[in-house]
């Protein structure tokens, strides 16, 4: 017995010894061959310990049981993991894809994911979802990448999906409109996927950002725009006619009214994605709040901190200006708002993007009743809570210049 001991055997101990062999020609008595091709030696006795599905695979009735050769729909590096996963318990892959992309590391990830689920590895599954939740952390947009591979993919990686749709949607700006050498981000979402996540009454981000999302996703691929019929962009690449009508379908989904004059002169004109018409209404809107209001609100002292804040005038409501800032509610981004209802009521509440004010889905802090003639004039005082409000209620004054007139 002495000379079967490990320390003759020169493997250490036993996990060791089972990682020695690892991807061991010599040894190996199976072979796996990814869909690209490449063969990954193993052993089918530690691949069917691991995995009831390589049991059967191998082991049981099916054909593979008596060849050396398995043919399986996932790529070598994909394999290559898997099977080191089996020998050795080690979900670390990086070094399995070395020289990908950080985009092209996460998609493979993901199929990794899909490879565990199949092969019912739950440990090497839960590995993979960890460590695409702490990427995502780090780099939030990487969070798109993810939900589009994953969709892609379907129910085996169902979970990876949410997990990324739900860390869209709480840090959306960080996660559609990256600010870091552009990895992921919207570019990364396909056709079908960029209304679902940009443009769906889920989506909290302003009307602006919507904007930038459009055209950041129509240059992908691209190296340069012209302009087209109507002002509608034709982009000089592979936009099929399909997707073009897309890009002007959800173009049209925007609320112009509601991005300012110099984002609209600045960067929504020259960009051509909409058209003169559209443009054209937009600035009407806009005039028709012209000389009456005031381009920023403060808002402070309310019991609420969340609400307080500058509030940026952005479009308008019922021929009257709505006043709007980005803030963080129970761990997510969201668009504070201040906007008259029925002319009489001014709200202080959170606006979920694409809704009008006033719907029953808008989440209100406090209130205040004001009947004037200048009815489009923001009160400095004399808002009550409402709903989940806390007290004590805010004072809103224009930015350099407090009115006391109006307060009560």
């Amino acid at each position: 017995p002495g000379n079967l001991s490990n320390k003759s055997t020169g493997c250490g101990d036993l996990a060791s010894g089972i990682k020695s062999i690892l991807f061991d020609d010599v040894i190996s008595d199976i072979t796996l061959i990814g869909s690209d091709g490449d063969s990954v030696p193993a052993i089918k006795a530690i691949l069917a310990a691991r995995s009831k599905v390589f049991r059967r695979m191998l082991y049981g009735e099916f054909k593979e049981t008596s060849s050396r050769e398995v043919r399986l729909d996932y790529t070598g590096a994909v394999l290559r993991v898997v099977v080191e996963f089996c020998f050795t318990d080690d979900g670390n892959a990086s070094h399995h894809f070395d020289g990908l992309m950080p985009e092209s590391f996460v998609r493979s990830l993901v199929r990794v994911s899909a490879a565990a689920h199949y092969f019912d590895i739950p440990h090497l599954e839960a590995n993979v979802y960890q460590k695409l939740t702490d990427m995502i952390v780090e780099l939030p947009s990487l969070a798109c990448v993810v939900y589009n591979e994953s969709i892609n993919i379907g129910n085996p990686v169902e979970a990876l999906s949410r997990m990324a749709e739900k860390k869209i949607r709480a840090r959306p700006r960080k996660s559609l409109l990256p600010v870091k050498d552009n990895v992921g981000g919207v570019r990364s979402l396909d056709e079908s996927l960029l209304e679902t996540i940009v443009f769906n009454e889920q989506s909290t981000i302003s009307e602006f950002e919507k904007f930038q999302c459009l055209q950041h996703w129509v240059k992908r691929g691209s190296k340069k725009s012209v302009q087209g019929t109507e002002g509608i962009s034709k982009v000089e690449s592979e936009l099929s006619e399909e997707i073009s009508t897309t890009i002007t379908n959800l173009a049209k989904q925007l609320d112009l009214s509601r991005i300012p004059v110099s984002k609209l002169t600045s960067v929504v004109e020259q960009s051509h994605l909409v058209t003169r018409d559209d443009l054209y209404q937009a600035y009407r809107s806009r005039a028709l709040c012209a000389g009456r209001i005031d381009n920023k609100i403060v808002v402070e002292g309310a019991g609420t901190p969340e609400v307080n804040g500058t509030y940026i005038q952005e479009g308008v409501h019922q021929d009257t200006p709505m006043y709007l800032m980005e803030g963080m509610w129970e761990g997510r981004e969201v668009i504070f708002s201040i906007f008259l209802c029925s002319e009489t009521t001014w709200y202080i509440s959170i606006m979920p993007e694409g809704e009008m004010p006033g719907e029953p889905t808008y989440i209100d802090f406090y209130y205040c009743d004001h009947a004037s003639n200048n009815c489009w004039k923001i009160p400095s005082r004399g808002w009550q809570p409402i709903n989940i409000g806390q007290t004590p209620p805010p004072t809103c004054f224009v930015t350099g210049f407090f009115d006391s007139k109006d307060s009560m």
